[in-house]
C-alpha cells in the first residue's frame, strides 16, 4: 500500500507598531517582527524540530535583504515605513527535502496577524526525517505557565490560583534565545526582549503580575478593561476563571501604566 504524503501545519506571525516621532518619506516608521510556529492536529502551537534554519528575503532596498535565522521561533525584527511582499524559505534538517518557499505579505493593516500554511512532504524522503515529522512534539502551552483569575471571591483553591498568577503571557512562546553570529542583527536584538515594547519588557512585567496580591490583580484587570481596544488580544472565560492577555498587543501607554502600577504596589 503506497504511503501518503505527510503534511505539517505552520503559521507566520507578524507584529508591528508605529515608532513615535520617526518618519521617512512622509510615512511613520514602524517596527515589525516575524516569527514561525508549528500547529498540531488539535490547533495547539508547537515547535518546529524539523526546520534547520529560515531565510527571509526582504525588499531589495534593505541592507542585506537576505537574512538567515537559525533559532526557533525563527524570529526576524526590522524597521521601515513601507509594506512589501517577502519570501520566507524554510530549510529542513539534514537537507532531507527541498526548501519550502512561503510568500508573505508584510502589511500594516493590523498590529498582529497570523497566516497559516501547509507543508507537504513526499513519503520517499529519508526514513529518519519521516520519523522526526511523526514524532510527538511538546506544545508551547505545555511550557508556558498558565496564569488565571476571575472577579469573584477568593478562598481555597481559587485563592491559590489567583495568588499564583493572573495572566497567560503568550509572548513567552518566543524564547529569549540569542542567534549565532551569522544570524541577522535584527533577530538577535528582538530576542533580547528589550527593544520591542518601548522600554517595557513584557517578560519582566508578567513576573511582576505573579507577585501581586489578589486585590491588586483585580485592579490590573480593571485597568486593561478600561483601556481595551479592538487591536488588543484579551480573552475572558468566567466559568473557567481565566483572564488571558497577549501583553505584546496592549500598546506602550497601557504597558507603562501597568508597569508603574506594579512597581508602586511591589515596592511601596
Amino acid at each position: 500500500m503506497p504511503q501518503k504524503t505527510i503534511t505539517k501545519e505552520i503559521k507566520v506571525i507578524t507584529d508591528q507598531h508605529i515608532v513615535k516621532g520617526q518618519k521617512q518619506n512622509g510615512f511613520p516608521m514602524r517596527k515589525w517582527k516575524i516569527s514561525l510556529m508549528g500547529i498540531n492536529a488539535n490547533g495547539e502551537e508547537e515547535s518546529l524540530p524539523y526546520v534547520d534554519h529560515v531565510e527571509y528575503i526582504l525588499h531589495q532596498t534593505f541592507e542585506q535583504p537576505l537574512r538567515k535565522v537559525t533559532k526557533f521561533p525563527f524570529q526576524l525584527q526590522e524597521k521601515g515605513w513601507g509594506e512589501f511582499d517577502m519570501k520566507i524559505m524554510l530549510h529542513f534538517v539534514d537537507n532531507a527535502d527541498s526548501p519550502a518557499m512561503l510568500d508573505h505579505d508584510l502589511n500594516f493593516q493590523q498590529n498582529h496577524y497570523e497566516i497559516e500554511h501547509t507543508l507537504s512532504f513526499k513519503p520517499d524522503i529519508k526514513p529518519s526525517f519521516i520519523k522526526l515529522l511523526n514524532r510527538p512534539v511538546e506544545t508551547i502551552s505545555d511550557r508556558d505557565s498558565q496564569m488565571s483569575s476571575n472577579d469573584s471571591g477568593i478562598d481555597g483553591k481559587a485563592h491559590k490560583r489567583r495568588k499564583d498568577a493572573i495572566l497567560k503571557e503568550k509572548s513567552k512562546r518566543v524564547k529569549a534565545d540569542r542567534s549565532s553570529d551569522e544570524d541577522s542583527h535584527g533577530d538577535s536584538s528582538a530576542a533580547s526582549g528589550d527593544d520591542w515594547d518601548s522600554e517595557i519588557n513584557v517578560h519582566v512585567l508578567a513576573e511582576k503580575f505573579q507577585r501581586l496580591q489578589a486585590s491588586d490583580l483585580i485592579e490590573v484587570i480593571k485597568m486593561v478593561k478600561a483601556n481595551q481596544t479592538s487591536e488588543m488580544y484579551v480573552r475572558e472565560d468566567g466559568e473557567a476563571g481565566e483572564y488571558q492577555i497577549d501583553l505584546r498587543t496592549l500598546g506602550d501607554d497601557l504597558l507603562n501604566q501597568l508597569w508603574q502600577f506594579c512597581t508602586k504596589r511591589l515596592e511601596g
